[in-house]
């Protein structure tokens, strides 16, 4: 049994989608590509915030970027 040959506008219609496919595929990587930046530069923050150590004694006249309510993380002897 032989098969049939596609008509022209049939083998296009399937080329056509195979291209959109592949677009899409592309599209897809560069913004997974996007998010894992986005997310490593967002874990990058969070660690220098962490890392920040906190002033033993302060000023009283200077602005506090932490309160003076010791958190989970402090050091309370």
């Amino acid at each position: 049994m032989e098969q049939a040959q596609l008509p022209d506008w049939e083998e296009d219609l399937i080329d056509a989608a195979i291209r959109a496919a592949e677009g899409r595929l592309e599209a897809e990587r560069r913004a997974a590509r996007k998010r894992a930046v986005q997310l490593a530069r967002e874990q990058g923050y969070h660690r220098l915030a962490v890392a920040i150590d906190r002033p033993e004694k302060q000023n009283s006249r200077q602005l506090s970027l932490f309160g003076d309510d010791p958190t989970l993380f402090d050091d309370v002897s």
